[in-house]
């Protein structure tokens, strides 16, 4: 905690819209859309991780001549039930956390 923070008065932190000591931060208008928020910014930093990884990858391929670039493309995964079953599984976890808030919230 900021020992600036614990000298001001309640009605100062609650004038400035600061969070009062032990809450937790909003910087929306809903403590809903600041978990929203959050997860999109976690989503897109692991997509840019992703994204990274796989043009490294490919580059590392090609270079080798282990792969064609067009073969990249029309590539079709060979296990497309697993395939199905691990999409399935990634946006039920996506997923949950809302239903969650939906199940504990007045929506």
């Amino acid at each position: 905690m900021n020992a600036k923070h614990d000298e001001l008065s309640r009605e100062q932190v609650e004038r400035a819209g600061l969070p009062a000591p032990g809450e937790e931060p909003h910087f929306l208008p809903h403590p809903v859309m600041d978990r929203l928020l959050e997860a999109v910014i976690v989503l897109g930093g692991e997509l840019w991780i992703e994204r990274d990884r796989r043009r490294a990858l490919e580059s590392l391929l090609r270079s080798k001549g282990l792969v064609a670039p067009e073969e990249i493309e029309t590539h079709a995964e060979a296990d497309s039930e697993a395939r199905k079953q691990e999409l399935t599984t990634l946006v039920t976890r996506l997923l949950d956390p809302l239903r969650a808030m939906r199940a504990g919230s007045a929506f």
